[in-house]
């Protein structure tokens, strides 16, 4: 991975942000679940970005003060990481939706298409000459069989 990330949170705040950081930005994620812990992080490696939650940083100005001076090279941005989840959460809420609506959409399409060879091939079948009857037949079934199975999928 071409870089680390650093986040300066409870875990529970920063898990699903260094989720979707590792999976967007292809980058290596630590956590650092206080500000002690971010603070030996620092000393012991180097980050190319280190995410600090405000309300670490608004808690106890001065140790974050020693975040910014340890963290050398690296920017130090402040963020609230509640608001950040909840960010997260809502397109994931919003993906499932276009998801389902799309699904939705193409269960319709392809339905009304089962339904006009379900129906051509029966009206087919009537007028069929013996020979051709069989072969008809197997195509209404098979049209029948699909469109009972698309429909138990909805």
């Amino acid at each position: 991975m071409p870089y680390t990330i650093l986040l300066i949170a409870p875990e529970t705040a920063a898990a699903q942000i260094a989720d979707m950081l590792r999976r967007e930005l292809d980058s290596s994620v630590e956590i650092a679940p206080n500000r002690r812990a971010g603070l030996a992080a620092l000393r012991r490696g180097e980050y190319a970005l280190v995410l600090l939650d405000e309300s670490l940083a608004s808690a106890d100005p001065e140790t974050a003060d020693i975040i910014y001076q340890n963290a050398v090279s690296a920017p130090v941005l402040e963020m609230n990481f509640r608001q950040a989840r909840a960010a997260i959460a809502r397109a994931a809420h919003e993906r499932a939706q276009a998801r389902a609506a799309v699904t939705a959409s193409l269960h319709s399409e392809l339905n009304a298409s089962l339904a006009g060879i379900l129906l051509e091939s029966q009206l087919a079948l009537r007028s069929a000459q013996p020979d051709q009857a069989p072969k008809l037949r197997h195509l209404v079934e098979l049209a029948g069989d699909l469109r009972n199975r698309l429909r138990a999928q909805m």
